[in-house]
C-alpha cells in the first residue's frame, strides 16, 4: 500500500473527548484528517437501516404508496437520510405527513446495513394499504418520456428528516407516462434510542 494513504493517530493531538471517552483523531500521512459521517457510525453500531420495493408495470396514472411509521412507544427517534425514487418513465412524487391508515397493506422488512448486527428496526413499513393522506410536505417530478425516448430519473425527496414516536410519512408516486413503467422506492435511515 502507498505510504501516503496509511492512517495513523494525529501526533500532538490527544483526540476528541465525548461522554468522558477519548476518541483518537486519525490522519493520513499527507495531513488529511480522517472523518466518517454520522450515518456510517450508526451503521457500525447496528442502527442503520434500509428498505426498498420495486413496483413493476405501474399503469399510466397508476399510484403507488409506501407507508413509513415510527410507532408509539418505540423508544427510538428515526433520522431519514434519503428517500430515493427511480422510475423508468415520467412521474410525480409526493410526501405526506400525519396520515391515517384505514387498512393494512403488504409489510416490507427493513434491512440492517451492518450484516453482523442482530438489532431490528422499530419502523412499520408497507405498501398497498388504504390510507387517508395528511399534509403534503414535498412534491416534485421525475422526468421521463415514452417508449424508446423514456429516460427515467432518480429523485431524492427532501433532506434529512426526524420522525419522533407516533409519526408517519407516505411516499406516493404517480406514473404520468402514457405507458406502464417500473418504479422503485428506497429509504435509508438510522435510529437513536430515546428515554
Amino acid at each position: 500500500m502507498d505510504s501516503a494513504y496509511e492512517v495513523k493517530p494525529v501526533e500532538g493531538l490527544r483526540g476528541v473527548i465525548l461522554n468522558r471517552i477519548q476518541y483518537p483523531i486519525l490522519q493520513f500521512i499527507d495531513g488529511t484528517i480522517l472523518t466518517n459521517p454520522r450515518f456510517f457510525k450508526k451503521i457500525y453500531d447496528g442502527y442503520g437501516f434500509s428498505v426498498s420495493h420495486r413496483f413493476d408495470d405501474v399503469a399510466s396514472d397508476g399510484v403507488v404508496q409506501v407507508w413509513f411509521e415510527n410507532p408509539n412507544n418505540s423508544k427510538r427517534e428515526i433520522y431519514i437520510i434519503v428517500v430515493e425514487i427511480v422510475s423508468t418513465g415520467r412521474a410525480r412524487a409526493d410526501v405526506y405527513r400525519n396520515n391515517t391508515k384505514t387498512s393494512s397493506g403488504t409489510e416490507l422488512t427493513p434491512v440492517n446495513l451492518n450484516l453482523g448486527s442482530s438489532i431490528s428496526s422499530v419502523i412499520n413499513v408497507e405498501y398497498n394499504g388504504a390510507y387517508t393522506l395528511g399534509n403534503l410536505v414535498h412534491n416534485t417530478v421525475i422526468p421521463g418520456g415514452s417508449h424508446i425516448r423514456a429516460i427515467g430519473s432518480v429523485v431524492e425527496v427532501g433532506e434529512s428528516v426526524i420522525i419522533p414516536e407516533g409519526y408517519n410519512l407516505i411516499i406516493q408516486v404517480i406514473n404520468k407516462s402514457t405507458s406502464a413503467e417500473d418504479i422503485s422506492i428506497r429509504i435509508l435511515w438510522f435510529e437513536e434510542e430515546v428515554s
